[in-house]
């Protein structure tokens, strides 16, 4: 056993002193200095490029086995310029030697210092490191695995520390130019089963657009070989911009997460996520799955509430004018979302505009988009531009001036020809254009051009109000077809929230089915056709006493003073109706009746949409002169035809008596009572003369028989 113990002990000073004379002989005998050409010329045969070696190469054996290198520089492919691809100040690379002997491997940290990589793409799309993607070696993965040996049983790397490395990038085929500057990358030793710390940091530019960024990462990776996964704890990422198109000159953005992901790229897991960007608080989960195929990802997000006005205002994006500045100044959302494919789903929609909740769900497949979506309550006119009013020009007013004004186009036809859309947008109670809408339903389709839009109003103005309009952009022309019906609506109401004025009143239906095509104000009223009609009930029209406005006409005819009158000015009507029917813009009606106590009104003219103006004839009847009724002091016209001419701008039209007839009618009638007195004086003659006959005879006859 001693004998054993003495052979074990000398074969143990054999391999010392082996060490010992190999660490003070091989640097000695060996110098890698010789080998830098053979390097070279390697490197030249292998990829056509010169490779320069301008310091020293420096070996080292114990306790490490390793080499640095002073600088390395290789040369550009051809056809891009002599700017080098490559440049290295210095790096370093080291093995600690005894563990070698027991098959591990323990690495130094992996040092390098000073690279500048310049990548480049030429206007053919060509890159200047094509020619190094060669593949690799044709040797069968059984032969490798046999020449191989049976490898090493531990593997420890003490760390990676990469330091002032500056990477460009030149796209010659777009224009586009980044550079990466200050480069680093510094991590923990990394060894199996034990989590590594990870930082990296670069400042990024660009020229188009114009923008300079800070980035920082940090993390913890650990790798899980079991479950054949890497997953990075604590990862944080921090990015400061600057750049002339941020309004404020900066933003500030920070990503926090923990980071799953399988080691052959098929799934990805993102939790606790947290981004935020100075007001701006994202947080949220995200999976995916089946990523090198078909991706897949599913998850939640939630966006904190936030003053949207200030936030997209310090970012340098321009926030449209609105009628009330105080809107988007509240804003928040959440989210469910999946996707799969080329299929996007968003569920559980909830969003927080100001004073309004939305909540709904959507979706994307391809290009069609569907949704559906339930909106509580919206007044649309605080979100739309202000009305502005300019001071007009002279010629302004005119016809010709409107309808310059009218030409511009109207429809976004290239945007419409490429929607498809299908989706129920539903709203409890919404204001716009000042009227008030309340049970709110509409559902629009759109495809290939062809666009549908169906709405219903539960409750509008105490009534209800259904229409439909079909839009086809596929041709060169738009077409229009509208279907409208509207159902007990209060008119006065109406009116005053629309025009602000106490015009009319009475509860009203109407219906409309019209047609017209153009993408332009005017076009669309030059090529308007259809028909309408309407019902008037227990109604008012405002502004005019049409009772006092004869008595006026009258007085001033007959140059008697005009009476005075206490009556409102408005003009009691029970009932009112019409109908017409519209062509290329131009609008006929022939059957306007309206009916009061004391009155029966006729009317029938023209309306031209285009022009803005009308010329039409209301005539009027006074069938009852009761006090009371309005009627009074109008006795000598009562059933007379009056006739009121319309003319101009039905905006603020011109009226006026056509009198000459009234007098007509006047006299007229007072030739019919004159004849009707006379007739009657004749026939009581004729009655007074055949009394007076028929006395005689029987006189006659009474004194013959007697």
């Amino acid at each position: 056993m001693g004998k054993l113990f003495k052979i074990i002990g000398g074969f143990l000073v054999v391999i010392v002193v082996l060490v010992v004379a190999a660490v003070i002989i091989l640097p000695m005998v060996v110098d890698p200095n010789d080998y830098k050409d053979e390097i070279i010329t390697q490197v030249k045969e292998q990829t056509g490029r010169d490779l320069k070696i301008a310091g020293d190469l420096k070996l080292s054996v114990f306790p490490w086995l390793g080499v640095d290198i002073g600088g390395l520089e290789l040369s550009n492919a051809k056809g891009f310029g002599d700017k080098p691809f490559a440049v290295v100040n210095s790096a370093a690379v080291r093995v600690k030697l005894m563990p070698l002997l027991s098959k591990q491997l323990e690495v130094d940290t992996i040092g390098l210092e000073g690279l500048a990589l310049n990548l480049a793409k030429s206007k053919s799309g060509a890159t200047n490191w094509d020619d190094l993607a060669k593949e690799g070696d044709d040797t069968p993965k059984d032969n490798q695995e046999q020449t191989g040996g049976a490898g090493l049983e531990g593997f420890v790397i003490g760390g990676v520390d990469i330091s002032n490395a500056n990477i460009s990038w030149d796209d010659a085929s777009t224009g586009q130019h980044y550079t990466v500057d200050q480069f680093y990358l510094k991590s923990g030793a990394i060894q199996s089963g034990n989590p590594v710390s990870l930082e990296l940091g670069a400042q990024l530019q660009s020229k188009e657009p114009e923008l300079k960024a800070k980035i920082k990462l940090e993390g913890t990776v650990s790798l899980e070989e079991a479950a054949k996964r890497m997953q990075v704890k604590g990862l944080n990422l921090q990015v400061d911009a600057t750049s002339p198109l941020l309004k404020q000159g900066a933003m500030s953005l920070n990503l926090a997460a923990d980071v799953g992901m399988t080691l052959d790229g098929q799934s990805l897991s993102v939790d606790g996520l947290i981004i935020t960007s100075d007001a701006l608080k994202l947080t949220g989960n995200l999976k995916g799955s089946n990523l090198a195929a078909k991706p897949a990802f599913s998850g939640s997000l939630n966006l904190a509430e936030l003053n949207l006005r200030e936030w997209l205002t310090g970012q340098g994006i321009a926030v449209p004018e609105t009628a009330d500045p105080q809107v988007l100044t509240r804003f928040m959302a959440s989210l469910e979302v999946a996707t799969k494919g080329d299929v996007t789903q968003l569920n559980k929609l909830a969003i927080g505009l100001d004073d309004t909740k939305i909540n709904g769900s959507a979706s994307l497949k391809g290009s069609a988009i569907g949704f559906a979506v339930d909106v509580d309550s919206i007044n649309v006119d605080r979100y739309l531009p202000p009305v502005k009013e300019t001071p007009k020009t002279a010629g302004e007013g005119s016809t010709a001036g409107a309808k310059s004004a009218g030409d511009e186009p109207l429809l976004p036809i290239d945007t419409l020809r490429s929607l498809n859309l299908n989706g129920t947008l539903k709203i409890g109670q919404m204001i716009i254009n000042k009227l008030t809408a309340k049970q709110v339903e509409v559902t629009v389709k759109a495809n290939q051009g062809k666009i549908n839009l169906n709405q219903k109003i539960g409750a509008f103005y105490q009534g209800s109000f259904a229409g439909q309009v079909d839009l086809d952009v596929a041709g060169k022309t738009p077409i229009m077809h509208i279907n409208k019906q509207a159902k007990d609506i209060q008119a006065g109401p109406l009116l005053k929230d629309l025009i602000e004025k106490d015009k009319f009143d009475g509860t009203g239906n109407f219906q409309a089915k019209l047609q017209t095509t153009g993408n332009s104000v005017n076009a669309i009223k030059r090529g308007l056709n259809g028909d309408l009609s309407f019902r008037f009930e227990n109604g008012t029209v405002k502004g005019f006493n049409l009772a006092q406005m004869i008595r006026e006409g009258k007085a001033k005819l007959k140059g008697d003073k005009l009476p005075a009158d206490s009556a409102p000015a408005q003009t009691d009507f029970s009932e009112m109706s019409g109908s017409a029917i519209i062509k290329q813009g131009v609008l006929n009606n022939q059957d306007l009746l309206a009916k009061s106590p004391y009155l029966r009104v006729t009317g029938a003219g023209q309306v031209n949409l285009v022009a803005e103006t009308l010329d039409y004839i209301v005539k009027t009847v006074i069938v009852s002169t009761a006090a009371g009724q309005g009627g009074e002091g109008l006795e000598e016209l009562e059933g007379i035809p009056i006739p009121v001419k319309l003319t101009g701008p039905y905006a603020s039209p011109k009226y006026a008596i056509d009198w000459a007839q009234v007098v007509t009618g006047s006299q007229k009638a007072k030739l019919e009572e004159k004849k009707a007195e006379v007739k009657q004086q004749v026939d009581e003659k004729k009655e007074e003369t055949k009394k007076k006959l028929e006395d005689k005879l029987k006189s006659k006859l009474k004194g013959l028989f007697n």
